[in-house]
Parts: structure tokens; C-alpha cells; sequence
């Protein structure tokens, strides 16, 4: 009978084929399918996980659009080269199940047949919401449904259709010869039934109930009842007065996920991204979608650098077929109508602080532990802001701290996977704004509705150039508990609600510190962030065309030579193709001469560029330190430039998230010098020392422009350590006044050299480089006083030896100079 039926399909399919075809609009995933690395040579069979003329309809449609080998039917005929077939997944005695065991048994007798069983999932329409209306229940996609609601199905969600490629089973490496054809039917079924359920629970995620029931959820959890009773009790209020405080809290952080505004702004987004930008380069998606599927919730950690980034990478996510987080966003943000629709896109909103509010922090925990409890991929911002610099800022542990207290308290062995995320752009639309904060000439405020119309009609007039995302090595929580808190089970069990001991801080500081040199570790090199860094290298910030090109190539053949990571990418060495893609972004001035035009720009826009330049200077710090060495001598004894290197890394590599430990740090330094002597910008002479080129020639100015990238940084370490070295007598100092003297006297400097550059004298560069030299244990800390180690007075002098001697002398100029205490840093420059 069955038999029968499908004949009758199969003849009237013609009639009902394109008229489907022209309803269903298909996505497919992985977006690149170079990706799967299908044999075209050895037959292919798709799987599906379910029976279904309407989900190979799709199947059909995808692979005719992106020249996948057709699918057939698979009937009595085995797949061929030239005849891909579809099967579906058996179910009891079914057709399929003799389809599959066709295919075995030919493998068992005939050793040479093979073939790639590619499994593939559709997912019609991608709405996790569990509803109880019967609407709902009608339309939303289930993996198995009667042929009337599937056809409701198609009908309501074909128009976002998704078909998801899985990577081909090694056929051979399943045949067993010893084992029966049955036996290996049912070992195929059991490995594509795990890989549909996980393909599954990564594409949509867990089941998410209705806002409303999950705030009468928070609201019943036992510490939020307590709590409430609590508050009741100190304030001596009404219960139910603070039982309505509580549920006003659960409303304004809740997130309210619809497919509806979903499907709107993947449209808005679509238009967005090409409207101001040349595209999104993605990297390393297939190891995501590796830890998507391998664990019960993945933890996104994103650098944050614009506002674009808050949809960015669910944006991307949705593209590729993957489940969306709840994303942790400013309260700021919820302002109308952007709050309610970052609210139906995902987003969760918390305040900058709950200092003072238990109720409010017992409510937003508890919702963040029922996120983790029901698996849900949750997306945060471990620098808590936007940089207003372009490098990383030092983490802010809260959010991460409550997140990791919950996971490892409730998944116990679950596999819990924390994925460092790196965003970077060709241009950040709210560069401007950010350096007048800097200045002090603006003051940071919540964002209002009118600020986004403004910004949105200045922003939509240009062009901002790519923008890079990359996903780093995945952290296993549970594996780093294991590394770092061996008996971190007992004590999660033992952990009190509102306990937040010192091993718990330590072990997030860790953790945190792990994610933020996991983020610069896939970095991303592009060409205006090279040519950037050559720029504002030079002497007068202009550079010749010639040198330009020639630095351009040279600097991208070191970052080939010796990459930072084998994560971070760097783009081809080809100096006229990266000029003619940096120019137009960075606003590049030229100015006409018969022996070569000269590049320059002006002032402010200079200013603007240090942001893109802080954004990939890592990637060169170790090159650039070794550099250095060479500014004020031609050659250098290897062994002594190591050492001196080796004192100096663990400022370098606190500042800047730098990914090799102190104690590996030499190692890193020797393959810089071997890359750097592969590029020409080191030699090595007879007696073994280091040589730099030739003054006056393109690769030493290359050689200098890469010198002064960490320029910067080793003045402001030499400024500090001499300014602490003049306080050795007393031997201590008051942190809050020595960080206020720090930047005092930095933007003197600037001022006296000429500089215009406001991250330069940034207080939290002084703050977390006096953390530094407190890790080092050249400084102990005892309250708000810093006592200072007598060592201290050999890094200062190491420090202002790599420095020219106009910088020395300022240097010592300011530090015995008597310190105002009264001034407040960037008076002088607004």
C-alpha cells in the first residue's frame, strides 16, 4: 500500500514541486559548505531525521542552489556518483530501515563500495518558544507531526526555512566485517539519532516558557521569597508592597524572545550590514559549532567595542544556524522602542550596580541561575563597557562570577563551554565620542531616543569598512574547575546563596583572565589596522607612499613569520593591495611631490586611528619590544636583549592580555627574533650579536615604525617606576594620589612632546599597571597604600634605556618636579 501511495506522489510531484519550491525560502548552514569537504567523487547519501516529501523538497531546493549532488529517492537503487539518494532515519520495520540495510549489506560483501552519509536537519521556521495557545501548537515545527499539520507547518514558516548539513560519517570506518547487517543498522541509527538531537538542542536551544511564567517562576524560587521577607522585615514594610518591588525588578531584567521581531531584524540587519558595511569576515565557526553540539550550554565572551556589537554575533549565530543567547544588556539600553525590541531579540537588562539592593540582586541572580539550569546560551561583555581605547579593558568579574557559580553548581558533569569572541571593525562609528570622553570635553550619558536618531542619520551617510569576528578556543568550565579548583564539587555544594569567599574570586579572576587572552589571541591583523600602526609609527604621522607599501608588506610578512597564535590571522603580504583598502577608511591625505606623493592626516583624525591601531598592537608586542632594543644602538648581545626583554614582558603582557605565561615568555621572545631576522629586520652578525639594518634604508624605517608601537607603554612604565623610585625614602604611597600624579604627569608629557593622543594618559592604564607591579611584588599593597620594594629602582633605569634621550630628560624633568595634588587631570586639555 505504501508503495502505492508514494507512485501516486511521485507522479503528480511535478504538479505540486514548484509551486513549493517557489513558496519555501531556504537558509543553509554551515553558511561556507566548502566546510563539510564532501568527496564529489564517492556517492553521496543525505539522512533525514524524519519521512517527509515536504523537508526533501527543501533538501532538493538547497542543493540545486548551491550545486550539491541531487537528491533522489532512494527506491531499490544504492547511491552512485552520479545518483546521490535520500533516506530518511527508520523507524520499527520500516522501508527505510531496509533502504539503510541495503546500503550495509552491500558495504559488508563489496569492500570497495563507499559512501558519504551526510545527515541533514530541517527546521521549519525557529521558535524554541514553548506556547500553550493552539495557534501555536498548530504551526510551530515538532520533529514528527501528522501530514495535515506539517503541511500547516510549511504553509506558516516556509518562508524561513532552515537546512542544516551535518559532516559526512566515515561509512568505511563504521562497516564492521564481523558484524551483522542488523547490527550495523542499528549502530548507524544510534550515531544519527545522538547527532539529530544535538543538531537540535544547538539550532533552537532549550524550550523557553512565556515571560510571564518564568517571572511567576523567579517569583516563587525560595531565595527570592526569603529575600522578600527579608526586605520586608528591614525596611519594615508589607510584604506584598515588596512582593510587588520584586515582580517590578523580574519585568525590567526579563527577556521576551519573539520570532516575530526576530524576522524583522534579521531583515533590518541584512540591510544594515551592507548598507555601512563591506561585509563580516567570520573565523573559526566550525570549532563553534563543535563545542554547540558537544555541550549542554555554551557562554559567549565578546570584546565590546560599538554598539553594533550587541546583535553582531547573534546575528551571525542565527545565520549559521545556531541557537541564540540571552544577551546581558545596560539598563541603559532599555529605552523605548529600542529596549523592548533588544527585549524580544534576546536581551536581559541589568543595572550597573546592585550595591545597597539585595532584593534586586536576588531577583537577577536567580534569573540568571534559571538560565543556566535550563541550558540556554547566554552571551556577556567581560569588560563590563564599551573601550573607549581600542584595547582590551580588565574584566569585570560580576556577571561572570554569577554565571560561573550557577553552572558549576547545576550541570555538575554537564559539559559547560565558555567561548572567547573577537570583534573588531575597519572603522567604529562612535570613535569620536569616545576620544571627547577621553578629553573630557564630553560627558558619558544614557543613550535616549533622539541620540539614536542623530547617530543613525550620520551614520547611515558612510562607509565603515569590514567587520571580524572570531571565535576563540573554547574554555571547558568544568575541565578548567578541575585544572584550578581541584575539589570545586565540594565546595559548590557547600556554597551559601549570597557567599562570595576568596577562592571563588580567585578563580574567576583566572577564568577571566584566560577569556581575555583567549579574545586577543584570534585576533584579526586587517589592513587599515596595519596601516595604522605604520602611520602614527612615523615621526610627524606622514609617510611616504613607498615606504608606506614597503612597511605594509614587510610588517605582514613578520606577521606571517611569526604569528601571535595559531588562531589570530593576518592578511597577505601585498603592500599596494593593503594601501589601496586602507586609504579611503583611514581618510589618508596625500600630498603631491615629484619624488613620490606623501601620505599624512590631519590632527584629529590621527587621534581617531590610535583606536584602530589599539585594536591589533598586540599582535606585535613582542616584535616591537625586541625593536626597540635597536632605536638608539646598532647591534646588541642576544643573550643580554633577552634578559632585558624578560624583566620587561610581564608589564607588557598585563597591559595588554598577551597570551604566553611569564615563565614561557623567553621562548616566545627567540621565535619573534628568528621571524624578525627571516624579514630582514634583524641580522645576526659573526660574533652571534643582533644587527639592526642599515639607517636611512626602507626596512629600518619599517624596523623604527615597528619600534615605536610599544613606545608608548615602555614611557609610561619608566614615568611610573621613576615616579615611585623618587618616594623609595618614604617608601610608600597612597594609591588614589599616585594614580592621580601618574596621569598628571602623563598629560604634561603629552603636552610637552607635542602629542595628541588622550588615551595616552588613560587612568585605567596606570591603575592596572600599578596591579601589575603589585603581582610582580615590586609593590605591596595594605589598604589604600602602596609600599614599594627597593628593586623597583632597576626597572625604572631599565625602562628609560630603551628611550632617546629628549624623553629621558622630560622624564626625569617631571618626576622631581613637586606634585600639585589639587589638580584634576584633563583641566588643561578640553
Amino acid at each position: 500500500m505504501l508503495r502505492f501511495v508514494l507512485r501516486v506522489l511521485l507522479i503528480f510531484m511535478p504538479l505540486v514541486r514548484w509551486p513549493l519550491r517557489a513558496w519555501i525560502r531556504t537558509h543553509v548552514s554551515p553558511s561556507d559548505l566548502n566546510e563539510l569537504a564532501i568527496d564529489f567523487d564517492k556517492p553521496v547519501c543525505y539522512v533525514l531525521p524524519v519521512a517527509s516529501l515536504l523537508d526533501w523538497l527543501a533538501l532538493e531546493a538547497v542543493c540545486d542552489a548551491h550545486g550539491m549532488p541531487r537528491p533522489y529517492l532512494a527506491g531499490n537503487r544504492p547511491p552512485t556518483v552520479k545518483r546521490a539518494v535520500v533516506l530518511a532515519l527508520p523507524v520499527g520495520r520500516s522501508r527505510q530501515r531496509s533502504e539503510l540495510q541495503r546500503i550495509v549489506t552491500r558495504g559488508l560483501h563489496d569492500h570497495s563500495f563507499d559512501v558519504q552519509l551526510v545527515p541533514v536537519s530541517v527546521f521549519w521556521g525557529r521558535n524554541p518558544v514553548q506556547e500553550t495557545s493552539i495557534f501555536r501548537i498548530l504551526f510551530a515545527d515538532s520533529e514528527r507531526s501528522s501530514r495535515l499539520r506539517k503541511i500547516l507547518i510549511v504553509a506558516a514558516n516556509g518562508r524561513n526555512t532552515l537546512v542544516h548539513f551535518g559532516q559526512p560519517i566515515d561509512y568505511r570506518n563504521v562497516v564492521d566485517a564481523s558484524a551483522t547487517p542488523g547490527a550495523l543498522v542499528r549502530k548507524l541509527v544510534r550515531v544519527l539519532r545522538v547527532h539529530f538531537r544535538r543538531q537540535r538542542a544547538a539550532t533552537l536551544g532549550p524550550g523557553v516558557s512565556r515571560r510571564a511564567q518564568l517571572i511567576d517562576t523567579l517569583m516563587a524560587d525560595p531565595k527570592v521569597v526569603t529575600e522578600i521577607t527579608e526586605t520586608a522585615r528591614r525596611e519594615r514594610k508589607n510584604v506584598a508592597a515588596i512582593r510587588v518591588r520584586a515582580r517590578e525588578y523580574a519585568d525590567e531584567i526579563a527577556a521576551d524572545y519573539s520570532n516575530i521581531a526576530i524576522g524583522f531584524m534579521l531583515r533590518v540587519l541584512t540591510w544594515l550590514w551592507h548598507r555601512i558595511y563591506d561585509g563580516i569576515d567570520v573565523k573559526h565557526l566550525p570549532r563553534l559549532r563543535e563545542a554547540a553540539h558537544g555541550n549542554r550550554e555554551v557562554i559567549y565572551l565578546p570584546s565590546h567595542r560599538s554598539h553594533m556589537d550587541y546583535l553582531l554575533l547573534s546575528y551571525i549565530l542565527y545565520q549559521e544556524g545556531l541557537a541564540l543567547p540571552q544577551i546581558a544588556a545596560g539598563v541603559n539600553l532599555n529605552f523605548w522602542p529600542v529596549g523592548g525590541l533588544l527585549r524580544r531579540c534576546g536581551a536581559f537588562y541589568l543595572r550597573r550596580s546592585f550595591k545597597g539592593d539585595r532584593l534586586y540582586a536576588a531577583v537577577f541572580r536567580t534569573y540568571v541561575e534559571t538560565l543556566v539550569a535550563r541550558g540556554q546560551p547566554m552571551k556577556f561583555y567581560p569588560e563590563g563597557g564599551r573601550s573607549r581605547t581600542g584595547r582590551l579593558l580588565a574584566p569585570k568579574t560580576g556577571m561572570l562570577q554569577m554565571t560561573v557559580a550557577s553552572a558549576l553548581a547545576s550541570s555538575g558533569n554537564a559539559p559547560v563551554a565558555v567561548v572567547p569572541v573577537y570583534i573588531g571593525y575597519d572603522r567604529v562609528m562612535e570613535v569620536k565620542g569616545y576620544f571627547d570622553e577621553l578629553r573630557g570635553t564630553r560627558v558619558k550619558k544614557g543613550e535616549t531616543m533622539g541620540d539614536l536618531v542623530r547617530g543613525s542619520t550620520r551614520v547611515l551617510k558612510r562607509k565603515y569598512g569590514r567587520v571580524f569576528v572570531s571565535f576563540g578556543e573554547p574554555i571547558e568550565l568544568q575541565r578548567f574547575a578541575d585544572d584550578h579548583l581541584p575539589d570545586w564539587r565540594d565546595r559548590m555544594t557547600d556554597l551559601a546563596v549570597d557567599s562570595r569567599p576568596k577562592w571563588l574570586q580567585q578563580f574567576t579572576d583566572a577564568l577571566a583572565d584566560d577569556v581575555m587572552r583567549g579574545i586577543n589571541a584570534t585576533a584579526t591583523l586587517n589592513a587599515t589596522g596595519l596601516a595604522c600602526l605604520i602611520l602614527l609609527g612615523a615621526p610627524q604621522k606622514s609617510v611616504a607612499e613607498d615606504e608606506m607599501v614597503h612597511s605594509l608588506e614587510l610588517l605582514a610578512r613578520l606577521a606571517h613569520a611569526c604569528p601571535y597564535s595559531n588562531d589570530a590571522s593576518a592578511p597577505e603580504p601585498d603592500g599596494a593591495a593593503l594601501l589601496a583598502e586602507a586609504e579611503p577608511l583611514m581618510r589618508l591625505i596625500r600630498a603631491p611631490h615629484a619624488w613620490g606623493d606623501i601620505l599624512t592626516v590631519d590632527s584629529r583624525q590621527a587621534v581617531l586611528l590610535t583606536y584602530t591601531r589599539n585594536n591589533v598592537m598586540h599582535l606585535f608586542a613582542l616584535p616591537s619590544l625586541i625593536a626597540n632594543f635597536f632605536a638608539h644602538f646598532e647591534q646588541r648581545n642576544e643573550k643580554a636583549l633577552l634578559d632585558d626583554a624578560a624583566e620587561l614582558y610581564p608589564l607588557l603582557a598585563s597591559e595588554l592580555f598577551l597570551r604566553w605565561p611569564v615563565d614561557a615568555c623567553r621562548d616566545a621572545l627567540v621565535d619573534a627574533i628568528e621571524g624578525m631576522i627571516e624579514c630582514d629586520l634583524l641580522s645576526r652578525t659573526e660574533k652571534g650579536a643582533l644587527r639592526r639594518p642599515v639607517a636611512g634604508t626602507q626596512t629600518f624605517a619599517a624596523l623604527m615604525s615597528l619600534a615605536r608601537i610599544m613606545r608608548e607603554a615602555l614611557e609610561r612604565y619608566a614615568m611610573t617606576a621613576m615616579l615611585l623610585s623618587h618616594n623609595l625614602e618614604v617608601g610608600v604611597v597612597e594609591r588614589g594620589r599616585f594614580e592621580r600624579q601618574c596621569q598628571l604627569m602623563a598629560e604634561r608629557m603629552a603636552l610637552l612632546t607635542g602629542r595628541n593622543s588622550p588615551e595616552f594618559f588613560d587612568a585605567r592604564l596606570f591603575r592596572n599597571h600599578l596591579q601589575t607591579l603589585v603581582k610582580a611584588g615590586l609593590l605591596r599593597p595594605e589598604g589604600n597604600k602602596l609600599y614599594i620594594d627597593e628593586s623597583l629602582r632597576h626597572l625604572a633605569e631599565h625602562a628609560l634605556r630603551l628611550l632617546g634621550s629628549d624623553i629621558r630628560q622630560t622624564i626625569a624633568h617631571l618626576t622631581s618636579m613637586p606634585q600639585l595634588e589639587d589638580a584634576t587631570p584633563g583641566q588643561t586639555l578640553g
